[in-house]
């Protein structure tokens, strides 16, 4: 095998991890469109099918501020997820350290996801495993806590590569 061949396939391998660090981003923004909607469905207390007058009278759970944290959490999410894997390709990360930079990634966006979502649940907020002055502990608020802790350790990992990677 050439030279010229290897590092067209090792080029390949690089680009297939960003794209699909990439379109997790773009997944994270269609939740976010999509929540969106919800938001708007919890503000008005039903479903609305606007520009026809028509209200669907249905209960949204959570809050219209909780869902609002989730439209804008998820976009902003998507936007990094988006951002990660463009600066990857242009950072030119070995294959070894991609990975865990694109899975790391990965991880934190739908963690965040997570947190945003039952930390709307959470008397606590999903802010910490046990009871805080913003409230009692709950399961919600576990749900909420470990996937966001989690995602925020590998994010670190993942932010760190990509600042210490040295270009060839």
């Amino acid at each position: 095998m050439s030279s010229k061949l290897g590092a067209i396939q090792m080029a390949r391998g690089k680009k297939d991890y960003s794209i699909l660090v990439i379109k997790h981003g773009f997944a994270a923004m269609l939740f976010s469109l999509i929540s969106g909607f919800v938001m708007i469905f919890s503000m008005l207390g039903g479903i609305s099918l606007s520009p026809i007058p028509v209200l669907i009278d249905v209960t949204i759970p959570g809050t219209p501020d909780g869902w609002r944290v989730v439209h804008v959490g998820m976009m902003l999410n998507g936007v990094m997820a988006v951002a990660i894997g463009c600066a990857s390709s242009v950072l030119g990360v070995p294959e070894v350290r991609l990975k865990k930079v694109v899975w790391g990634t990965v991880i934190a966006v739908w963690g965040n996801c997570m947190f945003y979502l039952f930390g709307m649940f959470a008397p606590n907020r999903g802010v910490t495993l046990e009871g805080n002055s913003l409230g009692e502990f709950s399961v919600f608020g576990v749900l909420a806590f470990i996937p966001a802790f989690i995602g925020a350790l590998t994010l670190i990992y993942a932010v760190y590569s990509l600042l210490t990677t040295q270009k060839d």
